[in-house]
């Protein structure tokens, strides 16, 4: 859903009338599939976006813009998301989620440099100007902090986790967070020992049916 979203508005900034009323259509499907949904972190979301929309007042320009923002910090490359060369999540709700849950923990924990980098893609992408992303972002920050409790954010964070995972990273490439690496580091090993225990086991099955064979 983010993803058809992000194709229709990146159409729809040739100013054709047709592709505006399209983009426009997808950003209120996709606003009301979120707020209509009966899991509160999901409801809310729903409602951050309708704020992004109502508070600038420009149609779907506004919701694309966070969204475009979140997929990038979810998936490292807005261009190859959209393009479809990376995929965000099978579930289309959780996406959308996992790219503005992105937002949320991800923004704030970038460097100058990588902020630079977020902000030419979405600019490049939406032909809008840095400014005007910013401002976006921040508002919506805002509004999560005003409408997302410690249980939604909790469920959030899962949810920008699992994202990360689809598209080979880790929670800790968003969120910079001491504990996230801690976190990341110990999956790594985690899953070295497993691949070390995988390939002796499967040395030692090789090795019992060539003696099997011997006898």
């Amino acid at each position: 859903m983010v993803l058809n979203v992000l194709k229709l508005a990146g159409v729809a900034m040739s100013g054709v009338a047709s592709a505006v009323a399209a983009a426009n259509d997808a950003v209120d499907g996709m606003i009301d599939t979120l707020k209509t949904n009966e899991n509160p972190t999901i409801n809310r979301i729903g409602r951050v976006l309708e704020g992004t929309k109502f508070g600038f007042m420009l149609g779907y320009l506004t919701p694309s813009i966070l969204t475009a923002v979140g997929v990038a910090l979810t998936t490292g490359d807005l261009m190859a998301a959209v393009g479809g060369g990376v995929a965000v999540l099978g579930n289309p709700v959780a996406g959308v989620c996992a790219a503005v849950g992105a937002v949320y923990f991800g923004w704030k924990a970038l460097n100058d440099q990588e902020r630079s980098a977020i902000l030419e893609s979405v600019g490049q992408f939406l032909k809008v100007g840095y400014e005007m992303i910013k401002a976006v972002v921040q508002f919506a920050l805002n509004l999560m902090k005003d409408l997302l409790s410690a249980d939604n954010l909790e469920e959030l964070k899962q949810t920008v986790s699992e994202a990360a995972e689809v598209v080979g990273r880790h929670l800790a490439d968003i969120t910079h967070s001491v504990k996230d690496k801690a976190a990341k580091t110990a999956d790594s090993l985690k899953k070295t020992a497993s691949n070390v225990s995988d390939a002796m086991s499967s040395a030692f099955k090789k090795k019992g049916k060539g003696t099997d064979s011997a006898d």
